[in-house]
Parts: structure tokens; sequence; C-alpha cells
């Protein structure tokens, strides 16, 4: 795991060292362990800089330093992730001729690419982003893996190709103009984050997951996608014990391949199902207990989940490490900012950053159990959409007021708020019911919120075209299936995927997810969704292939997110901060939101009215973010280490 930059331009622009320099030093977070750079040319008009920041995993040596060169230095790499089939390829590669100086993955990276040419891409089985500079072809080819675990941004401004694993990067380059794209916001607002490929700057994009970029001399080329999760023959699966012996078969196997590593491993562990049945797979290929971290509000037991992770560690022998927290909101959020570079609301990723600070003490690889929930269908969004395709309208106009009286919890986990926002929607289809469960600020709400120039795009031509793209691309599909796909295509990628980057990589931890391995979502892709998502039980198909595996209370309690009491924090210091900032008459937010209804939300909020924890969090967030645009990039984050008070659990 590491950090990748650099740049090309045309060869009569001068080569900025200094400003590559200045790219790496702003990611060392992400590879403390080293750094690399190195000038490249080669035929055309092209020249440019590659720079890396190393994070030792897999081959401690030297032999594995990065940017890594071909034997005639003719093929140029740096390279961000991990490779889990990186051995079999190995042995095919050299079957091929290749010949190798190092055991680690790197090396088989640069050697598929300089055998297979572009293809090379789609032999990979892993998490990355890469640049791979061809000096005989005079050009820059940027590849992200599947499900987007990786990141990797580029800018054309400036008259070149700029990229890095973080904008902050770009931002230190003086030709990158980091202008506030205001497009960006409504759908920030909708979502909680700005979906690919598109950023909160104008200038900056993201290479789409799955995809493949490449900068020429005749420019920049569009996207090529390599892989759709979308299953090529449908759904021709079933359950029974074949299918459920194959996915225990799959899921042990990557897991398996997810703990080679030359440095100490270990695993977060909520108590859920999913990160549970990975530390349960992770005991039978171990040589030693295996390392479990956990964390938990004592303050708010709702929030808690330690005792379930506890009952985990325990039935598995585990060492486990847990820590009660106190934390201290205001001074994080700047550090969030920070290592995000845009606005990003997912809530989930302080007690995530937390978890990975802690963890990071002890080792430096953790497993975790992200994707369980978008490849088997276990979000409470799922099950509502199953059963909207056969809810009456009649029955749900009935159902609005029951809806109303139901209790309001915080956030993603309103439920009153969000029963009743999806029997408004009865007159629409299965995407409405689900657009309308997700959205932090809906249709009904969000141009009441906006400034009168920007209440133009509150439109779901403009604000679903992410959603509504990724639902037509599994075109045939039955909707409960288009959804779990759409899900796949903008929530993993653009939320959980960052958040979990970001907060590991902050203090240079690698976190891996068996549960996205590529086999795994290919064949659990071939199950009718109406398998997958459970009416009566959460992930049934897991249930039936794992049973035994898991104490039964793990499988029977109720499903919890990895929350904060948001809606606490808002009543205290976080709703002075809101106040005394976004209320304010130089606030930032002022020249895209409307300073009244914005105030009525925390009014209504204090007041105990309404809870709207999420939607408080993600206009403060907007606000601390556009006042860190008007300053300089900062190369080290704000606060140090010191922002959080971590203390041993009683």
């Amino acid at each position: 795991m590491c950090g990748i930059c650099g740049f090309v331009s045309p060869d009569h622009v001068e080569l900025d060292r200094a400003a590559g320099r200045r790219m790496c030093e702003t990611i060392e977070h992400r590879g403390p362990d080293g750094h690399g750079e190195v000038a490249v040319s080669g035929a055309g008009r092209l020249h440019g800089w590659i720079g890396h920041r190393r994070l030792r995993i897999v081959d401690l040596s030297e032999a594995a330093h990065q940017p890594m060169e071909g034997e005639d230095g003719a093929v140029v790499l740096t390279y961000n992730g991990e490779i889990y089939n990186f051995e079999a390829l190995r042995d095919e590669l050299r079957r091929a001729g290749a010949t190798f100086r190092s055991h680690g993955d790197t090396e088989v990276v640069l050697r598929a690419y300089e055998t297979w040419g572009d293809a090379f891409v789609e032999r990979l089985d892993g998490m990355f982003a890469l640049a791979v500079w061809d000096a005989r072809r005079g050009r820059l080819l940027l590849a992200r893996d599947r499900t987007g675990k990786k990141p990797l941004f580029y800018s054309t401004a400036g008259g070149r190709l700029t990229f890095a694993s973080e904008i902050k990067a770009l931002l230190t380059c003086p030709w990158v103009p980091g202008e506030v794209d205001p497009e960006a916001i409504p759908e920030f607002l909708t979502y909680g984050y700005v979906p690919h490929p598109r950023t909160s700057y104008r200038d900056v994009v993201q290479v789409p997951p799955a995809s493949v970029v490449v900068y020429d001399d005749d420019g920049l080329h569009a996207p090529r996608a390599y892989w759709s999760a979308v299953p090529a023959h449908g759904t021709d699966l079933r359950v029974g014990p074949p299918v459920l012996e194959r996915i225990a078969g799959l899921l042990e196997d990557a897991t398996k391949r997810r703990m080679v590593a030359d440095v100490p491993l270990g695993a977060l562990l909520s108590g859920g199902i999913d990160s549970s049945l990975v530390v349960g797979l992770m005991t039978r290929h171990a040589q030693e207990p295996v390392h479990t971290f956990s964390i938990g509000f004592p303050e708010e037991p709702s929030y808690d989940e330690r005792s379930h992770a506890r009952l985990v560690a325990e039935h598995f022998g585990t060492r486990h490490t847990e820590h009660a927290v106190r934390m201290d909101a205001v001074a994080l959020v700047d550090r969030l900012l920070w290592h995000h570079d845009q606005p990003f609301a997912d809530s989930s990723a302080i007690p995530t950053f937390v978890v990975a600070q802690l963890a990071r003490r002890d080792v430096k690889v953790v497993l975790n159990g992200d994707g369980g929930d978008e490849v088997f269908g276990g979000y409470h969004r799922f099950r509502a959409a199953a059963v909207s395709r056969f809810l009456p309208r009649a029955v749900a106009r009935a159902g609005r007021p029951v809806a109303g009286l139901l209790p309001r919890g915080d956030g993603y986990g309103d439920l009153g708020r969000r029963a009743q926002r999806f029997l408004e929607r009865a007159e629409g289809t299965v995407l409405d019911r689900y657009q309308s469960w997700i959205a932090v600020a809906g249709e009904e709400l969000l141009p009441s919120l906006l400034s009168p120039d920007l209440r133009a795009l509150a439109v779901r031509s403009h604000l679903r075209r992410s959603m509504d793209a990724a639902y037509a691309d599994a075109d045939g599909l039955p909707d409960l299936d288009r959804i779990l796909y759409a899900n796949l295509r903008t929530y993993l990628p653009d939320d959980l995927s960052v958040k979990v980057d970001r907060t590991t990589m902050a203090h240079g931890l690698e976190a891996r997810s068996p549960f996205l391995d590529t086999a795994l979502i290919d064949y659990v892709a071939r199950l009718p969704a109406r398998q997958k998502v459970g009416l009566r039980h959460v992930k049934p198909v897991l249930r039936r292939a794992f049973g035994p595996l898991l104490p039964p209370q793990i499988w029977d309690r109720s499903k919890q997110g990895f929350g904060v009491p948001m809606h606490r924090w808002f009543r205290e210091e976080l709703g002075t901060m809101f106040a005394d900032e976004v209320l304010a008459s130089d606030a930032r937010t002022a020249a895209y939101l409307d300073r009244a209804a914005v105030g009525r939300l925390l009014t209504d909020h204090r007041e105990r009215h309404a809870d709207h924890g999420a939607r408080l969090w993600t206009i403060l967030v907007l606000e601390r973010w556009l006042r860190r645009t008007e300053r300089p990039v900062e190369t080290r984050p704000p606060g140090g280490d010191a922002v959080l008070d971590i203390t041993p659990a009683s």
C-alpha cells in the first residue's frame, strides 16, 4: 500500500521536479517507509516525472522499490495496492519468459504490462491504483481496481496530465487551480459525497473504478471499462448445497489470500456478521491467535458494539484489544477534511479513523468485513426496496401517518423520517423509493436549502445521473437486482471505499476486504437478489453457508451501523460550532445555501422537533471545506496526532 503521483507534459514545458517532490511530501502518510522518483521521456512529444511513497507490506527489500523500471527502462510503474493473485501470475509470466529480481507483487504488475500490454489490468485480482509510463509508445496509462478500493485522481489543467492518490497532492502544483465546482454541491447534499468521476473541484476528476485512462500526444482518451458486475448470463444460480459450498469456499480463499504479508497483520472486529466471519476464517489459517481490534463509546451504549466483538473474540480465541473512546468532535472535523480533500459526510468515518489509529499501534495490515452488505444484500434499504415491489399504493398511502409516529433515530438510521419519505414515493418506481431512502436531503427538502442560483440543479437529471446510469446498465435484470448493482457502482466506491481508504491510510495502515474479492462478487451476482435480501433474517445466504461458524447471538442480533451520536453532538459542541460558522455573517456556504432554511434545521434539531444530525453534519462539513479551499494546501494534517482521547477499556 502506498501513495502515487506524477505528471506528464509537452516536452517544451520545463520539468518542475520541485513540484513533484511537494506532491510526494503531501501524501507521505500513505507511504511513510520511503520514497522514490524518476524523470521519464520517450517517443512522441511528452516527458514527465513519476513519484512514489512506500508502505512496506510484501517484500520489504529495496528490490521492490518504486517507481520500478523495466529491464531496459522503457516501462516505469508506480503502484498503490495489493494483488492477491500475484503468485499465480508470476508463475504464468515465468513460463512466458519473464524473469524476476524481487518476490513481491509490484514487479509482477510491471512484467504483466510488458507481456500482455493494456490487457494486463484484466488479469490483476486485488485493490490497486497505478500509473505506467511507456517510453516506446510515448504515453501514460492510469488504471484503477474493479470496486474502487484505491483512489486515483487526475487533472488536465495547465496543458499537462497530473495524477495522484489524493487531491491535495494535485493542488500543490501551481498549474492546478483547484476551483470549487458549485454544481457538485447539490449532489453532495443529496448523498453526503460527490459521485465519481466528478469531484468538488472543476479541474479534478477521478479515474472510474474498473477503468483505464490513457494520455498521449493526442491528449486524454476516454476511460475504458474492463469489468462489470452485471452477470453475463443473468441470475442463473439458485441457492442450494452446491452453491452454498462454493460461496463458503470462495470467501475462505479470499480471506486466506489476504493474509499474505511480511509485517504484523490483524482484523477490525465490530461484532457484526461480516467482520466476525472474516475473523473466524482467519483463525483457520493463522499460525497464532489473530489480533483483533474494536472500540466503543461508553457515554452512548447504543453506539457501543464492544460486547458483541468481545463475544466473537472469545469464541475464536483471538488476541483482542478494545478501547473506550471519548472524542473531540470539533477537532476531528478539520483532521478528516484534510485526509478526504473534499466534503465527505459519512459520519462513520469518525470511529473508523479512531479504530485505525488504535490498530496501527500493533499491526500494519488489517482485514475487515467491508463489502458484505453490498455483495449479500445486507442493508435495510435493500429490504425496504424488496418490500416496496409488493406494496399497493393504497397501503402505502395509509402507512404514511403511521410512519410519522415512528421514533426518530439519528442520521442514516432515522427510521421514522426515512420510512415516511419512502412511503411518500408510492406513486414512483422502486428506484424512486430507494433514492428517497438513501438521500440525506431529499427532493422535498433540497430546493429549500439551496440558494436561488443553485436551485435549478435540484432536479433528477442532475442529482441522479450516476444512479440512473448504473441502474440502466443493469437493464434486463429484476428491479431489486438492479438496485444492488447500482449500489455497488455508486455507494461502494464513492462512500464506503473512500471512508476506509482515507481513515486507514491516514495512519499508514493497509485495509483488506475479503468480501470484495472479484471471484466472489462475480459468483454471488448470479444469485437473484430476492434470495440474498432476507425479509426475516439479514443475509440468509451467509447464514446458510456459515451457520455453525458464528455464535447464534451474532446471527440473531439486530443490524447496527458503525455510527456516532451525531444527534447529541449537535445539541452540544457541534451545534455551537455550526451556529458560529454556518450561520455567521461571513459563512462561506451563504453563497450556495439559504441561510434561513439552514438555521431552521438547527433550531428544529436543538428543540427536538426533528433529528437533523446527518443533515447538519453534511452542511458543517461543507462550510469547513469551503473555508479550507481559501488557504494554501497544508502538507501535514492539522492538530498532529493528539486530537483523540483513547483510553484502555476497563
